[in-house]
């Protein structure tokens, strides 16, 4: 999302596995991107960011989209810095804090900083220009996503919402909804209501050690989980800090999965949305 010059080496590839449920092969597959298969950029002193998708100057044509999900980046930004004013358009763009906090400016005069578990959303439409910026004394690590739109030319807008941890504990708190309604899943909380122009739904928890949450994913469905900290067993596929694993339902059923927390418990993000 920055205009930064990223001057990185060009990286190895390393192929994510595909990996399918033995009790579920048949409904659907499961395919586990390695943290450490993510490309790391450092383009400068005060910024580290684990690209999850072709970005910047890393390009691997493999890597370039799950759907209508484009961007997925893992940022670190150091102490009095961060991404100074720079234009976007015709992209859905939020941020969710996970250590510090992340202070948002933007051409229609919006501007507030926001804690861990917070959401920060722009909706860029037709142009609008923004800062991202770490203005405090600590760290900030956050997930910056972007989705492609339902169509070009909306109307930009920018929402935000605040949550505590009770609010995603041992549940899955949506905290973006789109075009459709949300999925009838038993944890499935529903958040503050900001929608994106895209049929997706974005959901976080933070669960306990050994605590199981069931979906399931529809038949025309898909979805993109990122383990934020902790660990975490999507059927039988194990996850720790900073894997993802894309979560694909057959064309002919739905999909049950189970996501249960690790020793340590598990802070989750996911991305659930219209199949590709």
């Amino acid at each position: 999302m920055n205009t930064l010059s990223r001057l990185v080496a060009t990286p190895t590839r390393i192929e994510p596995k595909v990996l399918s449920t033995a009790t579920r092969a048949a409904k659907g597959n499961l395919r586990r991107i390695p943290a450490d298969s993510l490309h790391v950029s450092k383009p400068t002193w005060w910024l580290e960011s684990r690209f999850h998708f072709s970005f910047a100057d890393w390009w691997d044509p493999a890597r370039l989209n799950f759907g209508a999900l484009r961007v997925v980046n893992d940022d670190l930004v150091q102490p009095k810095a961060g991404f100074g004013t720079h234009p976007h358009r015709d992209a859905e763009i939020f941020s969710y804090i996970i250590d510090g906090h992340l202070s948002h400016k933007d051409s229609m005069g919006n501007s507030e900083a926001l804690p861990r578990g917070c959401v920060q959303y722009l909706s860029a439409g037709t142009g609008i220009a923004h800062s991202e910026m770490n203005e405090k004394d600590e760290r900030t690590r956050f997930l910056q996503i972007w989705m492609t739109p339902d169509r070009r030319g909306h109307k930009p807008q920018y929402g935000s919402s605040k949550y505590s941890k009770a609010d995603r504990h041992n549940r899955l708190l949506q905290i973006l909804g789109g075009t459709q309604p949300m999925p009838a899943w038993e944890t499935a909380t529903a958040g503050a209501g900001i929608t994106l122009h895209q049929d997706a739904n974005v959901f976080v928890s933070e669960a306990d050690a050994g605590v199981s949450q069931d979906i399931l994913l529809g038949q025309d469905r898909q979805a993109y989980l990122i383990c934020i900290e902790g660990g975490l067993a999507v059927n039988e596929v194990d996850l720790s800090m900073r894997d993802a694993i894309e979560i694909v339902a057959n064309d002919s059923s739905a999909f049950e999965v189970k996501l249960t927390a690790g020793s340590k418990g598990s802070h989750f993000l996911m991305i659930e949305m219209q199949k590709a």
